[in-house]
């Protein structure tokens, strides 16, 4: 496991060792959604998940 700071609450995430670019994690204390956009000789890159809501026209 690799652990990361959560960037809103700055709780440790533990990251697999195996994780892939695109994959999902969540901070266990605030919840909050990141994705893995790099992995580089143990070190990861974590980056908060933009959800895009619809527009209805309203």
């Amino acid at each position: 496991m690799v652990n990361e700071l959560c960037p809103d609450c700055e709780a440790e995430i533990e990251v697999p060792e195996d994780a892939m670019i695109g994959e999902i994690v969540s901070c266990p204390d605030c919840g909050l959604d990141l994705e893995v956009v790099e992995v580089d000789e143990g070190n990861m890159a974590l980056e908060r998940i933009s959800i895009e809501k619809e527009d209805w026209g309203e």
